[in-house]
């Protein structure tokens, strides 16, 4: 049972919180928490699980029992608590877990595993289980390898560590190997991120630090640290909780321990090599890896799974070659390496020399320092025969062979034989090498060198340093591959000291001085080190003219000889030349043989057969190969060149080789032309616009069928050719006829000839502008003509231009000028003018114009704006562009009468680029309003006008108000009106300022009078008045100075006689006269009441602008007044005048009385007189105290003989 839970919490381990795509799942038992999924295993903060509950679910069964296990036992359902930690159940088969009171497990022990059994109890063997991991602050979620190498043939080897933290925001976190710390967190922070893990989950803190791990075999690697380790290795991801218990989470990768023992040589043959080692248990490998190297070079790799295999053969080697075998065992990693060195065979048969187990061809160098031992001896070796005499001879001495047995200074050599199954002779050196003894060895088997049919090799065996070889590497075997790139190799072979160059002539390609193989000072490639042989590499490039290597460049012809030098201080000097055949001339007289439209055929004459091997041709247009043509043989001096174009001019360049190209020989030759020529010819007249019909002609070669190998493409549309005649023997004329259609698109006429498989074609445009002129205008000249003129285009020849009027075309005339005058027109006609442009077509539409024949009509949408208290912006709407306007005529009236009327006249051009038009009227009245009138017009006349009314904004008056009088007693103060220029707007009142040397004060009125009440008597003012308007108060007027009662003041005990048609008023002085002002006269003011009772009027009904005046004279004080109207009351005012002008009135009423019959004049001495007396002393209708009747009578009498007089007085007027 433990084991079970171990391997259960083992596979836990391994899981990270993943959310399960499908939520929630059709079948299987599953964990859900915030509306999300997961699978067993997954990790539950208890911060996460204190709001919302975990819930544990199983689709489709229903609930028997089930339980939730953790560290302290069954948590109890519906009730109770195990250290916090609740359960419900829910509908189904559900069990939820929450934390309750929001402080998870008290104890250490209920952090940890709980597990989940649905529908029944975990006693249940056939229940459903599924873990979750409930874990207070922080925990490590999941520690785990990734990208481990599935190819174990890739070395070294390269993996992660991702240790996954979840939880608390705050923590420390390790990655270790043993004691070494891989990587090292402390203080860690998710809110910041300061640890710089990548974030997972953000809201519940799940965050992955990686450790990426290099493995050699030997040392685990990350970054700068390393750690040797051999067998498993054992990672440990440690997380530092502040409050709480640390989590720690181990890793194990498997990695064998030992490498395979007893690595062998099992066989081996000049190709392959065959191992074996003693094979790992089953627990320790899963395979092998084996690795084969030459020098520093891997030649293969093969990967051999499972741990029983332990041979393997090795394919595809070189003979001759040594090669070191690694095997290594592996399991997730590769172990410690087992190593041998294996040498190929030499080859099966044939003659061949051996030396320290590596076998070596015909002519090999060997160094006499090298050959000196028994067992350092040159083995001449003759597979598969037997040993009868054979022989060792100096090349330089063949009559003296060397003496196997025997040594002396002319012949320093011994040998060994073995007889069978190969015969072989062993030399080696018994004494030193003198200088007479160095050179060419040759090695007869298996008899003498006196049998011709013996076999011979040679050796070259040599004191100090040679050259054992200088060739040249990577000649060119294609020679259309230019310019030529090929290596000249210098083999030094010996003595470790010296100086090696190599040069072509006098210049030299690469130096080195002072060589030590024992420090490879000169970088040459060591090929074997204990003969201290090393290869020097020259890179030439050569263009056929011109030899270089990097910088170092020389001019050479023909055969290029390059010379090598070896020297040793002291001793002699080394030098072994190697030439490279090359054509000393060019191929002479190239010559175009024949052509056609796809052929070039050329000859030159040949070179001698040592001179070159072949020739290769080469041909380009402009700058590109077209095709590059080896041909072999030195007498083949004629080829011809296939799939050229028609009409085509290719540079031909013709080239000698024999290892190298040699100069050249070029001509320029061109193709025959499949199409000569393409055109096209205006047929009908441009004014016919889209009917206008083009020809296109197509002259071809008569080496093809008109009628089926030639086509037409019109704007890629195909036309079959149906048109065509034979101009001559060498020319067809293919014809097209082509319409505008649609009009203004540009016609692109392609005529293809076929020849040959290959589709030859030219083409021809024409041209249609890309529009129509622009700024086109037109202008009425006078009663009969119109002026068009428009913009110049510079991609146009011409243009057409059509006018219509009532829907008839008048004309289309052409033009290559930007001006057109259209005359004979009729007036009070409306005409429409379209201008085309043209290049070869026209364009795809005119620019229209429609002119009014006319005077223009009238403005519209009249307006005003930007109205300031001097100008006026007045907008309209011009007429219609059909009408031709040159100028606006703009009249304005102020509404003063004493200003006159403005007119003001603005040209405009005849097209206007806008519909609307403004004008700003300048220097006008403030507060004026203004009558604006607006007219188009052109040379035929004016529109009718249109008209809008304004104020300009008001400012203050800048006038006074004039002839300021004080009309005393009443103390009337009256104006003259500001003249209306100088108003600024409307008059709202007025402003009166009074003054004296006491006091100052300001009065109001909205009239041109105001009546002073408050003044005193003898007492003098000043007095000025200023208009005030909606924006503020005007200047004051000069001021007037008056004197209160230097005039008199209101007369006393007015009274009055009435009859039917006159009145007789009399009155009394005015009891204040000023002194030295007397009395001139008196005015009385009469008028008819026309409504009220007589007898209650009072001095409001007295209306001064009603009266009817009359002057006493005399300085009598009554006055008879006549005219009257009977039965009418009368209101009857009285006042005195002097010099400095008029009292106060005193006012009476008083009704005349009906019409009498007419007495005769006998009784006139004894009529009897009725007549109303009404006096009045203040002003008002009032019955005097007392008659004055000796005054009264004294009147009577002096202007009537004989009266009777009937006193009616009354009580109340």
């Amino acid at each position: 049972m433990a084991l079970s839970v171990l391997l259960v919490i083992l596979l836990i381990l391994l899981n990270v919180n993943k959310v399960i795509s499908q939520c929630p799942p059709s079948s299987g038992i599953y964990l859900r928490h915030s509306g999300n999924c997961y699978p067993n295993g997954s990790y539950f903060w208890d911060n996460s699980i204190r709001p919302t509950p975990l819930e544990c679910v199983l689709p489709g069964a229903t609930l028997n029992g089930g339980q939730w296990i953790g560290p302290n036992g069954v948590v109890p359902c519906d009730g109770g608590n195990n250290l916090n930690l609740q359960c419900t159940t829910g509908s189904g088969a559900s069990l939820s877990v929450f934390i309750n009171p929001p402080s998870f497990i008290q104890s250490s022990a209920g952090d940890g595993w709980y597990k989940c059994c649905l529908p029944t109890n975990c006693s249940d063997s056939n229940t459903n289980i599924i873990f979750a991991n409930i874990f207070s602050f922080a925990q490590i979620e999941s520690f785990f390898i990734a990208d481990l190498p599935s190819d174990m043939t890739v070395y070294p080897q390269e993996y992660k560590l991702n240790c996954t933290k979840i939880g608390y925001t705050h923590y420390g976190i390790s990655m270790s190997i043993g004691s070494i710390a891989l990587a090292s967190y402390t203080n860690c922070d998710d809110r910041s991120n300061s640890c710089f893990g990548t974030v997972l989950v953000s809201s519940t803190n799940i965050l992955r630090y990686t450790v990426d791990i290099t493995w050699d075999g030997m040392t685990v690697s990350s970054g700068s640290i390393s750690q040797s380790a051999t067998g498993d290795q054992m990672y440990q991801c440690v997380l530092e909780n502040p409050s709480g218990a640390n989590r720690t989470r181990n890793l194990t990768i498997k990695v064998p321990a030992t490498a395979p023992s007893s690595l062998t040589e099992v066989n081996k043959t000049a190709t392959t090599i065959t191992v074996s080692w003693t094979a790992l248990d089953s627990s320790d490998a899963d395979g092998y890896v084996v690795n084969v190297t030459s020098d520093t070079d891997t030649v293969q790799t093969v990967q051999m799974e499972g741990s029983s295999n332990n041979t393997i053969t090795l394919n595809g080697l070189r003979e001759l070659s040594t090669y070191s075998i690694t095997v290594r065992a592996y399991q997730q990693l590769l172990g410690p390496a087992s190593t041998i060195s294996v040498f190929t065979h030499c080859q099966q048969e044939g003659i061949y020399l051996a030396y320290n187990g590596n076998c070596y061809p015909n002519g090999s160098y060997f160094w006499d320092s090298s050959v000196n031992y028994i067992t350092q001896n040159i083995s001449c070796v003759l597979p598969g025969t037997s040993l009868t005499t054979g022989q060792w001879v100096r090349v330089a001495d063949p009559d003296d062979p060397v003496d196997c047995n025997s040594n002396s200074p002319s012949d320093p050599f011994r040998c060994t034989n073995v007889t069978s199954p190969d015969a072989t002779l062993n030399l080696y050196l018994a004494e030193g090498l003198s200088a007479a003894q160095e050179g060419w060895y040759k090695c007869c088997l298996p008899t003498d060198c006196s049998d011709p049919n013996t076999n011979i090799i040679f050796a070259n065996i040599f004191r100090f340093a040679q050259i054992e070889s200088f060739t040249v590497a990577d000649l060119p075997s294609d020679m259309t591959v230019y310019p030529q790139e090929y290596k000249l190799n210098c083999v030094k072979t010996g003595h470790p000291y010296y100086d090696i160059r190599m040069s072509i002539n006098s210049t030299t390609l690469a130096s080195y001085t002072n060589c030590d193989n024992r420090n490879s000072n000169c970088h040459g490639t060591v090929l074997v080190s204990i003969t201290n042989t090393v290869r020097y590499t020259v890179d030439i490039t050569w263009d056929g003219m011109t030899i270089k290597n990097g910088l170092i460049s020389r001019y050479t012809t023909g055969d290029q000889m390059y010379q090598c030098v070896v020297a040793v201080t002291n001793q002699p000097t080394r030098i072994c030349p190697v030439t490279i055949k090359v054509p000393a001339t060019a191929p002479s007289f190239l010559t175009e043989v024949n052509k056609t439209a796809t052929t070039i055929t050329v000859s030159w004459t040949a070179l001698d057969s040592s001179d070159a091997d072949g020739y290769v041709v080469n041909v380009t247009s402009d700058t590109d190969t077209v095709q590059t043509v080896q041909v072999k043989g030195s007498s083949n001096n004629t080829i011809t060149l296939n799939g050229l174009s028609g009409g085509t001019t290719y540079s031909i360049t013709v080239r000698a080789y024999q290892q190298l190209l040699g100069p050249t020989s070029t001509i320029s030759v061109q193709t025959l032309l499949v199409i000569n020529s393409i055109n096209w010819t205006l047929v009908s007249s441009i004014t016919q616009l889209n009917n206008t019909q083009y020809r296109i002609d197509c002259l071809t070669t008569t080496d093809i069928n008109p009628s089926t190998d030639v086509y037409w493409l019109v704007n890629g549309l195909m036309k079959s050719n149906s048109m065509y005649t034979s101009i001559d023997v060498l020319t067809y004329n293919n014809t097209l006829l082509v319409y505008p259609d649609p009009l203004g698109v540009s016609v692109n006429v392609t005529c293809i000839a076929m020849i040959g498989g290959v589709n030859y074609s030219q083409s021809v445009i024409v041209h249609a502008p890309s529009g129509p002129p622009n700024n086109v205008k037109r202008f009425i000249l006078n009663a009969t003509s119109i002026k068009v003129n428009w913009t110049n285009s510079s991609e146009t020849n011409g243009y057409v231009i059509e006018y219509t009027t009532g829907g008839v075309t008048r004309s289309v005339i052409s033009t290559n000028v930007h001006e057109i005058v259209l005359s004979d027109l009729s007036p009070m006609s409306t005409y429409t003018i379209s201008v085309y442009s043209y290049i070869h077509l026209p364009s795809v539409n005119s620019i229209v114009t429609v002119l009014r024949f006319d005077v223009p009509s009238p403005v519209f949408s009249l307006s005003v704006s930007n109205v300031s208290t001097t100008s006026i912006t007045v907008n309209w709407t011009i007429p219609s562009s059909d009408n031709y306007v040159t100028y606006y005529t703009i009249s304005y009236t102020p509404s003063c009468p004493q200003l006159l009327s403005v007119n003001e006249t603005v040209s405009v051009g005849p097209r206007q680029s806008t519909t609307t038009y403004s004008y700003t009227l300048i220097g006008l009245y403030s507060g004026m309003n203004y009558t604006i009138t607006v007219r188009a017009g052109n040379v035929l006349g004016g529109s009718d006008p249109s008209l809008v009314e304004e104020y300009t904004i008001s400012t203050a008056s800048t006038g006074v108000p004039n002839s300021l009088s004080l009309l005393q007693p009443i103390n009337n103060l009256t104006w003259d009106d500001v003249n209306c220029s100088e108003r600024n707007g409307l008059i709202t009142g007025y402003s009166v300022i009074i003054s004296n040397s006491s006091i100052t004060y300001n009065l109001t009125s909205t009239e041109r009078y105001i009546i002073l009440n408050d003044l005193v008597f003898g007492t003098v003012y000043n007095i000025s008045v200023a208009a005030v308007n909606s924006v503020g108060r005007g200047p004051f007027s000069d001021p007037i100075i008056v004197e209160i009662g230097i005039v008199p003041g209101p007369v006393g005990s007015v009274s009055s006689i009435m009859d039917t048609t006159w009145a007789i008023i009399s009155w009394s002085v005015p009891s204040y006269i000023p002194s030295d002002y007397p009395i001139i006269t008196y005015e009385i003011g009469y008028h008819t009441l026309w409504s009220g009772i007589c007898l209650t009027v009072n001095y409001d009904d007295f209306n001064i602008e009603m009266l009817q005046f009359s002057n006493s004279t005399n300085g009598n004080t009554f006055i008879n007044i006549t005219g009257l109207d009977a039965v009418s009351c009368y209101l009857f005012g009285v006042r005195a005048y002097t010099v400095n002008g008029y009292g106060e009135w005193t006012v009476i009423a008083n009704e005349t009385l009906a019409l009498q019959p007419q007495p005769s004049a006998s009784n006139m001495s004894s009529s009897s007189v009725q007549s109303v007396i009404s006096t009045s002393s203040t002003g008002y209708c009032s019955v005097s105290k007392y008659i004055d009747y000796y005054h009264f009578l004294h009147f009577m009498f002096v202007h009537f003989h004989s009266i009777y007089i009937q006193v009616v007085l009354y009580s109340s007027c």
